[in-house]
């Protein structure tokens, strides 16, 4: 899994998260008790946008990636807000699951990277510094010829 539910809750807020979730618990004809708990929905629905994600990725890096980047806990937390969400999703929520599967296609064809090398170790981070060198005193008294 690339993220939790507590990063669920961090993104979308607890109230709305277990609003979602409860509108999918099932109850037992027989007993009267839910069939699934709250955090086993919102367990499985993470676990759902994981698979989806790994789909996606596993032709560019080696699974199961060890440090997750922040992209990836987004695309889960959006992906499974979608499932949660699916049969009352707004159209925020149908327009980021939209933009999360087209970031992941530019993933899956090497055109976007996430950051991690084939064996998904991080990459090294790379600084833009300006290096500035000289080709040396244009007055020096090497160069004057007898002039200074």
């Amino acid at each position: 899994m690339y993220a939790t539910a507590q990063d669920m809750y961090n993104r979308y807020g607890k109230t709305a998260i277990n609003q979602l979730a409860d509108s999918k618990v099932d109850i037992d004809d027989e007993t009267g008790e839910p069939l699934q708990t709250r955090e086993q929905i919102i367990s499985n629905a993470i676990l759902d946008a994981s698979a989806a994600i790994d789909g996606y990725i596993s032709g560019r890096i080696t699974l199961p990636v060890d440090k997750v980047p922040a992209v990836l806990v987004r695309a889960v937390c959006v992906l499974a807000y979608y499932n949660l969400s699916d049969s009352v999703a707004t159209e925020k929520a149908e327009k980021d699951k939209d933009d999360i599967i087209r970031f992941l296609e530019k993933v899956a064809a090497g055109q976007i990277s996430l950051g991690l090398s084939v064996d998904n170790s991080k990459l090294a981070e790379v600084c833009d510094v300006a290096v500035v060198t000289s080709a040396g005193s244009v007055w020096a008294r090497s160069r004057s010829k007898g002039f200074i």
